[in-house]
């Protein structure tokens, strides 16, 4: 199942900024399995994955202090995965073209949620293993396109 969380310490460069990550098992879901094969899409940063916002991105919305985070992907881009589209039926909200491969939610403080950094870092590993910042590089996905 995947892990949604707000944390400090993700980003090296801002290391007190609050980021919105997502950990996926690769064995795990089809979402989580198509989510964590988009990292083989992305185009390397300094120690991170850039997912293109062509391509896909991250919706978040907070309803109180419950935090939900869809995962957006182009059908195009969700086609190199392997994945089968007709595995996933929903829609973006923000684009109807885009298939909604993951869902996850969140009990999230909604000062700490307003600090946040605007993309969401992805983290591939299952989920009896310990992530390793320096190890495992996030897959970011930013927010969605603006019309």
């Amino acid at each position: 199942m995947a892990r949604l969380h707000i944390r400090t310490g993700v980003n090296p460069d801002e290391p007190d900024e609050p980021v919105v990550t997502l950990r996926v098992d690769p064995e795990g879901s089809p979402g989580e399995r198509a989510v964590a094969r988009l990292g083989d899409h992305c185009y390397e940063g300094d120690g991170v994955l850039f997912l293109s916002q062509t391509d896909g991105w991250a919706e978040h919305a907070l309803d109180g202090c419950l935090l939900t985070v869809d995962i957006a992907v182009r059908p195009s881009a969700l086609g190199h995965t392997g994945a089968d589209l007709r595995a996933f039926p929903g829609r973006s909200a923000v684009d109807p073209e885009a298939v909604l491969v993951l869902r996850a939610e969140t009990e999230a403080d909604p000062e700490l949620y307003a600090r946040a950094a605007p993309a969401t870092a992805v983290f591939t590993a299952p989920p009896d293993h310990e992530l390793d910042a320096g190890v495992h590089w996030p897959m970011l996905l930013a927010p969605p396109p603006e019309e």
